[in-house]
């Protein structure tokens, strides 16, 4: 040990002094020579060791230290005969040193332990410090624990983020399966219930913007399946929801409502509107010719309707199928307008 040199203000630290101050150190410190005796220790040391006074009594050894603490299972399980040896030979070979140390009450001792040489550079002594880190130990095992818990965490996130894109895509793809019809591509009777529910709220709050619906169903469509097959009624229907797709406008939601029968909800639009609409299609499909289908003569009837104030949604279907049924009674190839 060092001390700073005397001066003419500054008189040498005396031994005594050293003593007084390792006495009021917070920390353990002890001092050993070379044959391992006890040479100094302060009361932190007792305290923190919970060494007594008939322990740490005058030469008293480090040896004897390590024995008493091996029978008071300060070391753990083991042979106490053979983890007095090995800490003996440890400490005989004088070199640093530095680990932690937990005690049978839980207590956390970090340890460090620095050679003292002599002015011929020998090795005369250890001076070793002790010091209680248990808050510290516990902070750090807190810390640890929630950064293990936050990492648990963060990659349950990432897990139920792709979990949730991944479900969300299943869900767009279900929706586009729920919303169009696979045979013609137009949308369903699921989806028309709900964009036609949504525009006739818009219906409701600004009665100056109209909406018609019309109904069309392919005539004596049974006939077709029953003479040339079902494929081909598949192809009948094939052509005109694609055709009807074609004719119509971007606002407008047309549906393949069932079977041979085909649904427009037209927006901005009066019956009017619609049934001329109506009128122009029915000629386009008596007009298609379909390849394979040779003498096969199409025709469609439609019935209009108008969409009330107050009036539910499968009131205003109800009219429009009246109307249908109207002009099928006329002769069909035709469309007739609701009252």
């Amino acid at each position: 040990m060092t001390l700073p040199p005397a001066t003419d203000d500054i008189p040498r630290l005396r031994i005594r002094e050293l003593v007084e101050a390792m006495q009021c150190m917070p920390v353990g410190v002890t001092i050993i020579d070379s044959a391992l005796s006890m040479r100094y220790w302060n009361g932190a040391f007792c305290r923190l060791l919970n060494f007594s006074e008939e322990v740490m009594h005058a030469g008293v050894t480090l040896p004897e230290l390590f024995h008493y603490n091996a029978r008071r299972g300060e070391f753990g399980p083991g042979d106490p005969d053979a983890q007095v040896q090995e800490r003996i030979r440890l400490a005989r070979l004088f070199q640093p040193h530095h680990f932690t140390r937990t005690r049978p009450d839980g207590t956390v001792l970090d340890i460090t332990g620095r050679v003292i040489y002599g002015e011929d550079g020998e090795a005369f002594g250890f001076v070793t410090i002790y010091q209680d880190v248990t808050l510290e130990r516990r902070h750090e095992q807190h810390l640890l624990a929630a950064n293990r818990e936050l990492r648990i965490a963060y990659d349950d996130l990432k897990l139920a983020q792709a979990g949730y894109a991944a479900m969300e895509e299943d869900r767009r793809r279900y929706y586009h399966m729920a919303a169009r019809d696979p045979l013609t591509g137009l949308f369903t009777r699921y989806y028309m219930e709900d964009a036609a529910a949504r525009m006739i709220e818009l219906h409701e709050r600004n009665a100056s913007a109209r909406l018609a619906l019309l109904i069309f169903d392919i005539d004596h469509f049974k006939q077709i399946n029953d003479a040339h097959g079902h494929l081909s009624g598949d192809a009948v229907l094939r052509v005109v929801g694609q055709l009807l797709s074609k004719r119509s406008r971007k606002t407008d939601v047309a549906v393949r409502y069932g079977g041979d029968e085909f649904a427009i909800f037209q927006s901005g639009a009066s019956d009017d509107d619609c049934l001329a609409f109506a009128e122009r299609f029915c000629d386009t499909v008596q007009a298609l010719r379909l390849d394979g289908l040779s003498g096969l003569q199409l025709s469609i009837s439609a019935g209009v309707a108008e969409h009330r104030i107050g009036e539910s949604m499968n009131d205003l279907i109800a009219r429009a199928d009246a109307a249908l049924y109207v002009a099928k009674r006329a002769g069909r190839n035709c469309s007739r307008k609701a009252p």
